[in-house]
């Protein structure tokens, strides 16, 4: 068959197929990153690099930019925080803070987030508080745990994810 459905041509490059969007790297030094265009089913290539950040590697068959580490931070108990460089601290505010999110929207490698944690007073003791409900935004859904429903996660989806700019 000499004709293609519209957007689901591939493309042949240096004698290999390519699905149509799809994106590969040329080298295996990622140097030069290449899709194979739908509208054209032709490859476009544009000259590129990792990230300082990243080293380029192949994981799971896939060759891409790879981070070349990971952090993390935690909240726990009456609570009790480490941030993403290591720093430890407690904080008894009892409103709803903003535990991590994306702060750079540059980046489009990096689905925009927000991690929000309520904090309650503990009983009588109101010097003391405890989170009392932890909520995550991401990909347009709402993931929520909370001390009123033990064991359980809630989800719900967002219409339009709109995660206001400070």
């Amino acid at each position: 068959m000499d004709n293609c459905v519209y957007d689901s041509c591939g493309c042949s490059y240096e004698g290999r197929y390519y699905l149509s969007g799809m994106k590969f790297w040329e080298d295996d030094k990622c140097t030069k990153q290449c899709e194979c265009n739908p509208g054209t089913a032709k490859v476009e290539c544009k000259a590129t690099a990792c990230k300082k950040s990243e080293v380029c590697g192949l994981q799971s068959g896939k060759r891409d930019c790879y981070p070349t580490s990971y952090a993390t931070c935690q909240g726990s108990g009456d609570p009790h925080y480490r941030t993403f460089d290591g720093k430890r601290f407690d904080f008894q505010g009892t409103c709803t803070y903003v535990l991590s999110k994306l702060v750079s929207k540059d980046d489009k490698s990096l689905a925009p987030f927000e991690v929000l944690v309520k904090n309650q007073n503990r009983g009588r003791n109101t010097a003391v508080s405890y989170t009392k409900t932890v909520t995550v935004i991401v990909f347009k859904n709402i993931i929520s745990m909370s001390r009123d429903n033990p064991g359980k996660v809630l989800v719900s989806y967002l219409k339009m994810l709109s995660i206001p700019n400070e």
